[in-house]
């Protein structure tokens, strides 16, 4: 298992050094810069600003250099505020985790809910109703989604805030995390549906049932642990993207989150704060994905680490 595990973080490297390379190199290869405005700033002015971030230096010496500091946890400085990216990202995550650890839940209870109703309840009301509800959660966009829920319970009948968030207020929760959490409650329904149906249909489920096991006891101690595995598989990455901040959802509701001071930086073409934030994404990601992988053992004792 050790072994394994110092495999897995060195892999990540490389993947990360990719990631870095690539968003590094099509960034400059935008036009525009983080200084071009509707108001040109005096050739002097211009030249003073790329000489104090860098940007006057070629774009290899440039990307060395951000290399050397990110070895060294520098992830940059913001070319709009001069404030550090890591004193962004910190102001922003507790939002962007607040929000996402709420709508992850929201997903898994709801998503593992319908899709077991559907699968216990196959070709029958149950399930008609499960997949319709997880299609049409899977077809409609969140920021539709959003619009939509907006409309109705904030303009329409006033429950809820439109702006902002605040955590357990509900007025200012429910609407964001519902928005933010139903594509993925609605993939995780078909994913369960389809491995709990996979699991109904093994012998060893037609031999607890022969012998007269209760159907409640087969479904707790038999289906539900054995069809963990594909679930778990998608809910690390989902889990990695929900609590590292969603750009769309925190820009609709203006959450002053992670997601939202990324989508303000590529806009603005802030240059470190787009670096910074495009790292935290992608180390996030597989941080989750190696905890699913260590999890797989936990729920399937098949599975071996070499």
């Amino acid at each position: 298992m050790t072994g394994y595990i110092i495999r897995r973080v060195l892999w990540t490297i490389p993947v990360l050094w990719a990631i870095v390379t690539v968003t590094f190199f099509l960034m400059h290869a935008v036009p525009g810069g983080p200084f071009d405005r509707d108001k040109e700033l005096p050739p002097a002015v211009r030249a003073n600003l790329e000489r104090k971030y860098g940007l006057d230096d070629p774009l290899v010496e440039q990307y060395v250099h951000y290399l050397t500091n990110l070895v060294q946890g520098d992830l940059g400085i913001s070319m709009k505020g001069n404030r550090p990216v890591t004193t962004i990202i910190k102001e922003g995550l507790g939002v962007s985790a607040q929000l996402g650890v709420t709508a992850f839940v929201f997903a898994v209870i709801f998503g593992t809910t319908m899709g077991l109703i559907a699968a216990l309840n196959h070709n029958r009301i149950g399930d008609y109703v499960g997949v319709f509800v997880a299609t049409a959660g899977s077809a409609m966009p969140n920021f539709i989604l959003a619009t939509f829920l907006i409309l109705i319970f904030s303009v329409q009948l006033g429950w809820t805030d439109v702006l902002g968030w605040e955590f357990g207020n509900p007025r200012k929760t429910v609407l964001p995390v519902v928005s933010l959490g139903m594509l993925p409650a609605a993939f995780i329904a078909r994913i369960t549906r389809a491995s709990v149906l996979e699991v109904l249909g093994q012998d060893y489920i037609r031999t607890a049932r022969a012998k007269g096991l209760a159907e409640w006891v087969i479904v707790i101690r038999h289906t539900i642990k054995n069809a963990m595995v594909p679930i778990l598989t998608v809910l690390g990455p989902i889990f990695a993207v929900m609590v590292t901040g969603s750009f769309i959802i925190e820009t609709t509701f203006a959450i002053n989150g992670v997601g939202r001071h990324f989508v303000s930086a590529i806009g603005s073409r802030d240059y470190g704060v787009i670096m910074g934030t495009t790292i935290f994404f992608a180390a996030v990601v597989a941080f989750a994905n190696l905890v699913v992988d260590l999890l797989y053992g936990l729920v399937d004792p098949r599975i071996r680490y070499g």
